[in-house]
């Protein structure tokens, strides 16, 4: 096995190991005074809603159409530009700190807390078979695993890997974490 798996990360108490209504988004970085953009990926046929809530700090917000039955036409989004606005609507959060000394919020995957004190020797008995696989950079990655794909993983570890599953990266630099960010698996 090449890497360790989390099935839960919290943010600020909201699991983002499932879809998060867009008005909980809020709770995890400050909307009002960011610019959103709204893109449309051709890749996957889903909306993405981006903020950069300061220069160290970005999240996305993917759409997919199966967290969200109630949305029947793709003009729904056309209106829509803010968080606030897409309200109830679902979606998955990637969320990236590029400098852990700005991370200020209550991160928590499974039991542990990931603080920006968090050092390689806490990652290194935390996730043994992660940070075997560390590269030379400082960069390991640990995966993001819904409950009912454990069996599976178990059996076939091979068949679980970033970016094609959802991760957490972690980076380390002088023995310290420099970055984290949670990374939803790519479909395409």
């Amino acid at each position: 096995i090449s890497y360790n798996y989390v099935t839960s990360i919290k943010v600020n108490q909201i699991e983002l190991n499932a879809p998060v209504s867009a008005d909980q988004i809020n709770k995890l970085v400050k909307t009002e005074s960011t610019k959103t953009h709204r893109t449309y990926s051709e890749c996957t046929g889903n909306y993405e809603y981006s903020l950069n809530p300061s220069s160290n700090q970005a999240l996305t917000f993917e759409i997919y159409a199966e967290d969200n039955p109630q949305i029947k036409h793709e003009q729904f989004y056309q209106d829509k530009s803010n968080f606030k606005q897409l309200g109830q609507t679902k979606g998955r959060v990637w969320l990236t700190w590029n400098n852990s000394k700005d991370m200020n919020d209550k991160i928590v995957v499974n039991n542990t807390q990931i603080t920006p004190q968090y050092t390689l020797q806490q990652f290194k008995q935390d996730f043994k078979h992660s940070a075997q696989s560390m590269n030379p950079k400082g960069d390991a990655q640990v995966l993001i695993l819904e409950v009912e794909q454990v069996k599976e993983f178990m059996k076939h570890p091979e068949d679980f890997s970033p970016p094609y599953t959802a991760y957490l990266n972690f980076s380390f630099k002088n023995g310290k974490l420099a970055q984290f960010s949670i990374q939803q698996a790519l479909a395409c």
